[in-house]
Order: structure tokens, then C-alpha cells, then sequence
């Protein structure tokens, strides 16, 4: 089979045991020549199987990194959360998988560097947010020390449930969102042939092409970092 140089990266955001919708994810992700795939995590605690989640994701070589509702089931802490799986759901193959799953992962593509992580870096929780009329601005010191060792052109980030792009001017952040619940549960593809990312979301059970967005344009607000959010925040929409 002749190598796959595509500039394609597929993006699965935060699983929830939802192995149906991964494998149609991962069907139509391959189907449209993705190079990569990542997944930011959160494998358990849903309504489907975390051990068909964990093996289709290993199965297809998929860049996973780990979410905070994976180490807590490590831990096992957390376990009264809603549609919570429990360490007696887990196989002995996919609880070593959860706990070999690092917290993060960087990408080569010659000039471009790709950090992939749940939260933002090594912190699972970390959430970031420039501010909107309904949610204020939730900066992160951790993130600007990232943007400011300009070692990444863009961050894949999971664990708020929400796919889109926040413009930094040094960095773009591309939020992968979640394949589960009816929040417009969904994929994306980052296009560096095309400088785009298209974004797919569940239909009847299938995915289906939803959004392409320019990776950049005239009306995307540019920050500094995320001391500069000012909480009047257009969000890019990824659905």
C-alpha cells in the first residue's frame, strides 16, 4: 500500500464509550484520506462500550491522549457521575490501554508542529474560553506559556464539548468537541492542503459534511494570548 501523504489530519473529540459513532468516525475520516487521526480522550463513562471504543481506536493506530474521565476511572474516583462505567466494565486490554495513554502528544509535519492533549498541556481540566454574553472568559497561564514557546502552530484540545477555533497570533486552537450526546455530536478534519477545516456532524447515525471554515479570515478575532480576551467573543463554529 503506497504512503499516505496527504495533509489531512482527522480529529475525534472526546469518545464517552460511544463505539458506534467511532467507527463511522473512523470509517469517514479514512474515507477522506486523513494522514493521522487524533482523539482527545474522555474513552469512558457513556452510554456505549469503552471496550470496543479502546480497540477500534488502537486497531486504527489513532493518536489518543488521555481525559480526565479516563484517569479517574483509573483512580476510581468520580464514579457517581451520570452514566458512569466502573472498573468491573473495563477488560484487562483496555484498562492498560487507559493507563498507558499519555497526556499528550506533538505531531511533526515538517513545518508544522500539532500539540494534541484533553485539557490544555499536561492539566486535564484546564478549560479556555475568550468570553461571550452567556459565559465569561476562562484564561489559562499554562496555555499562554505554550503559545509564548512558539514550539506549535496549532493545539487539538477536547474536554468542553464545544468544536471551534480560537486565533492566537502566534498559534491557532482548534477545539474537537465530542462524538457523543445531541449537542451536534461530530467530527472535523484539519485540510493543511487547503488551509481549512471541515467540519462533519451526526445525522440518523451517519456523519455528514456540515462546515468548512478558513483556518484564518478578516473577521476571526486574533489574541495575544489569553490575558487579552476581552469577553465579546464571535466563536468560529466548527457545526
Amino acid at each position: 500500500m503506497p504512503e499516505n501523504k496527504s495533509k489531512k489530519i482527522g480529529i475525534i473529540g472526546d469518545v464517552h464509550g460511544e463505539d458506534k459513532r467511532l467507527e463511522e468516525s473512523l470509517s469517514v475520516l479514512l474515507n477522506e484520506g486523513c494522514q493521522k487521526i487524533v482523539c482527545t480522550g474522555d474513552i469512558v463513562d457513556g452510554v456505549g462500550c469503552p471496550n470496543r471504543s479502546a480497540k477500534l481506536l488502537q486497531e486504527n493506530k489513532v493518536i489518543t491522549v488521555r481525559g480526565n474521565h479516563d484517569r479517574w476511572i483509573i483512580e476510581n474516583k468520580a464514579r457517581h457521575i451520570k452514566k458512569a462505567h466502573s472498573l468491573h466494565d473495563l477488560t484487562v486490554d483496555t484498562l492498560a490501554f487507559l493507563k498507558k495513554l499519555p497526556t499528550q502528544a506533538t505531531i511533526d509535519l515538517g513545518e508544522i508542529r500539532i500539540l494534541v492533549c484533553h485539557g490544555v498541556g499536561d492539566n486535564d481540566l484546564e478549560k479556555i474560553w475568550p468570553g461571550t454574553d452567556r459565559l465569561k472568559a476562562l484564561k489559562s497561564e499554562l496555555l499562554d506559556k505554550i503559545i509564548s514557546s512558539k514550539r506549535y502552530n496549532y493545539m487539538i484540545n477536547g474536554h468542553i464539548h464545544f468544536r471551534t477555533m480560537i486565533h492566537f497570533r502566534k498559534m491557532t486552537l482548534i477545539n474537537a468537541g465530542t462524538i457523543a450526546g445531541d449537542f451536534w455530536p461530530g467530527v472535523s478534519i484539519l485540510d493543511l492542503e487547503t488551509n481549512q477545516v471541515h467540519g462533519y456532524h451526526f445525522k440518523d447515525r451517519k456523519l455528514k459534511p456540515r462546515i468548512s471554515r478558513n483556518l484564518s479570515g478578516k473577521n476571526y478575532t486574533i489574541w495575544e494570548n489569553t490575558q487579552s480576551f476581552t469577553g465579546n467573543w464571535d466563536p468560529v463554529r466548527l457545526f
